[in-house]
């Protein structure tokens, strides 16, 4: 009589409990994530163009105005999070903006799985959102309201939907791919260099017709999206802002410091090493790994991205203000290697009986691990209800309507004044950038004698150089 044929492995109790366990972890991570980033000076900043956007003021200025907010990138990202901008609430409206930012960074990296046609591609969204976190330098993403995660999901919504253009799919797909580039371009400069990556992965995959018409429509959508956006916010404005200006950037570091980054990731990703470890034993049982002919294109199609995507990377962290955020290779290597695990898994899921206990072992060390390295981590600067400080602040400023600058906080005075005070890092970096503001228009362009205010810890006190009666 023939045994009953094995349940499997991902159908198990134990599985489920594992995978429960991380989900549970990951929830709390995000809950930490999701409270901690109304207090992360940075954030009121990002947001501001957002909220400038729906009060109807100007998000680009010239050289001449003093309504500077120093947005340098695309006005997709003010867009994306218009909807957060909606309340006047800053604790609320953060806490929507970390939520919609993790959902952002996450959701691209399912459709890749689903489109690598591995099992299970919610339970490895987990994984990857586990070792996201878990590292210390692309938890970041997470904590930090910013361009990247814009950037890098349509980043990645255009190497899936030229994917499926290519294995014969409808036309909207080479459509999407074609828009998805240019929204990502718009997000943020570097995502340039994908134009010649995927007509490069088009041409010797051997798909040179559709590599034609991925041109033509690439033309067409991006000056049509260019010219809507020249449109809103002005031509002049907008080419000042995210042309002139990054252009002018100075340097500031060769290789040490591009030496002294990489050494920081490379500590930073040793979070890592269990799962890797785990997941080199499961794939010598399982007798190897095995893609499929879709998962090997897409895989060769986000590395060849990344590739491109390195020189502009490397010298974004070179230029001042520069950091491994700007990177954006990681994530799409990071995307490529999560489908390689998935098909491992995958392969370890028809494992006999008699090794299944080991799977599950292996896979819960490997895994829970980074969770816990990932709460240790998080628990020194994260806290665990929502931080209110912005509310406070706001209360200050309507309490004495037009009195209140907060060089380092513009935002604030968005809500209660329905006003564009300069930004101090834009001021900054447009002195760096050789284009320093007139101070008369600097001085007109706040209220008269201010109250000046600072949130501590500010990466600056520049603004105050055109006040000299103030003090930090």
């Amino acid at each position: 009589m023939k045994s009953p044929a094995a349940q499997p492995i991902d159908q198990t109790l134990g599985f489920r409990i594992l995978l429960a366990v991380l989900l549970v972890g990951v929830a709390v991570l995000l809950w930490a994530v999701i409270c901690t980033v109304p207090g992360i000076p940075w954030n009121p900043a990002r947001l501001a163009p957002s909220f400038a956007l729906v009060r109807g003021l100007p998000i680009y200025a010239l050289r001449d105005s003093g309504a500077q907010l120093g947005w340098i990138y695309g006005p997709v990202f003010p867009l994306w999070y218009l909807p957060v901008a909606l309340t006047d609430n800053p604790t609320l409206a953060h806490m929507l903006a970390a939520w919609w930012n993790a959902l952002t960074f996450l959701l691209p990296l399912a459709w890749v799985l689903r489109q690598a046609q591995v099992a299970r591609p919610w339970s490895m969204l987990v994984v990857a959102a586990v070792l996201l976190l878990g590292h210390d330098i692309t938890r970041g993403y997470f904590y930090f309201i910013h361009v990247d995660a814009v950037c890098l999901a349509w980043g990645l919504i255009a190497c899936v939907a030229l994917q499926r253009a290519a294995q014969g799919g409808r036309s909207f797909w080479l459509h999407l791919a074609a828009i998805s580039v240019a929204l990502a371009f718009w997000s943020k400069q570097l995502a340039i260099m994908m134009y010649p990556a995927m007509l490069g992965w088009l041409w010797w995959e051997g798909y040179r017709p559709l590599a034609r018409r991925f041109l033509v429509w690439s033309v067409i959508y991006g000056a049509l999206i260019t010219a809507v956006f020249f449109s809103m916010f002005g031509a002049a404005e907008l080419l000042f802002n995210a042309g002139l200006r990054p252009g002018r950037t100075p340097w500031s570091g060769g290789l040490p410091l591009l030496v002294t980054q990489f050494a920081d990731l490379g500590v930073a990703s040793a979070v890592w090493l269990p799962l890797l470890l785990g997941l080199l034993w499961l794939r010598r049982r399982a007798g190897g790994m095995l893609m499929t002919p879709t998962a090997a294109s897409l895989v060769r199609l986000l590395l060849w991205v990344a590739l491109w995507e390195l020189p502009l990377g490397l010298s974004a962290q070179l230029r001042a203000g520069g950091a491994l955020n700007s990177l954006h290779s990681l994530h799409f290597i990071f995307a490529a290697g999560l489908i390689g695990p998935a098909a491992i898994l995958t392969r370890s899921f028809a494992l006999p009986d008699i090794r299944r206990p080991l799977v599950l072992a292996g896979l819960a060390l490997a895994l829970l691990l980074p969770l816990a390295s990932a709460f240790v981590l998080a628990h020194q600067h994260a806290v665990w209800w929502p931080h209110r400080g912005q509310e406070r602040l706001l209360e200050m400023a309507r309490a004495q309507p037009g009195r209140y600058y907060f060089p380092w906080n513009p935002l604030i005075t968005i809500i209660s004044d329905r006003r564009v005070y300069p930004f101090d890092d834009a001021l900054y970096c447009l002195w760096l950038d050789g284009l320093e503001v007139p101070t008369d228009k600097v001085r007109a362009a706040v209220p008269h004698d201010p109250i000046i205010l600072y949130e501590e810890p500010a990466q600056s006190h520049f603004a105050l150089r055109y006040f000299p009666g103030h003090k930090p």
